[in-house]
């Protein structure tokens, strides 16, 4: 059996696996993505103790709220509600276009500029908390999420790629 017999057998079994998308690493990369921004919507992603008094407040995706019953919103955060909507929307299109993967490449580029300016609005609305209350910021651990996420994509990219040119190295044996 020659190499092209087996370059051409590999993708055969190649096209047969995609037509599973979750065995494809990427798709993997790319939900464990999606699951890390959808984190944002059940935990608060920074707090704030005002020392006078010793009160707390959290900022998460309702927006700025006291730890206290009171459930009176300082600051409200819709323009992180709508991004984040956004990101895991594209990040949903992105998984069940397995089978377009130029299309799934530029979604994971659009989801790696969604997930910068998300982080800028974030840290914004930390700033801008912070300097309401007049404290000092402690962020949770989900606040660095969105990077893990950004890298999560961009190894998602490299592996459609490397799909794209198996692919399209077969096309050119034919």
């Amino acid at each position: 059996m020659n190499q092209i017999e087996k370059l051409r057998l590999k993708i055969l079994s190649l096209q047969k696996k995609s037509n599973k998308m979750i065995q494809r690493i990427q798709t993997v990369y790319l939900l464990v993505a999606t699951i890390l921004i959808s984190l944002y919507f059940f935990f608060p992603f920074a707090s704030f103790i005002l020392e006078q008094d010793m009160s707390v407040y959290h900022l998460s995706i309702k927006g700025l709220i006291p730890d206290a019953g009171c459930q009176k919103v300082l600051v409200r955060v819709i323009p992180l509600i709508f991004i984040i909507s956004v990101i895991i929307a594209v990040y949903i299109s992105s998984i069940l276009l397995f089978k377009r993967r130029m299309v799934q490449i530029k979604l994971c580029i659009l989801n790696i500029i969604l997930i910068i300016g998300f982080e800028c609005c974030l840290y914004y609305f930390t700033r801008v908390s912070a300097q309401l209350l007049g404290s000092k910021t402690s962020y949770s651990i989900i606040f660095i999420f969105p990077v893990i996420s950004a890298i999560l994509t961009y190894m998602a990219i490299r592996g459609i790629a490397k799909d794209e040119a198996l692919v399209r190295s077969v096309d050119r044996l034919r």
